[in-house]
């Protein structure tokens, strides 16, 4: 997602500035996530090209 305007029609409509935040704060969110997981060892569940998957990082320090 964007911030530029999205068509619908003939005029074109600006995003609301609510989902322009919460976008923002979802990435924010997801950041800390793997940061926390990658503390405790742990894989973070996502969805990739169509599939539940579980990401894991490498914690050994150094790394």
């Amino acid at each position: 997602m964007s911030d530029k305007t999205m068509a619908s029609g003939n005029e074109p409509k600006k995003r609301d500035p609510d989902l322009a935040a919460a976008e923002i704060a979802m990435k924010r969110a997801a950041a800390k996530a793997r940061q926390r997981a990658k503390q405790v060892g742990a894989g973070v569940v996502v969805w990739k090209d169509g599939h539940v998957v579980e990401e894991r990082q490498n914690t050994l320090a150094g790394e």
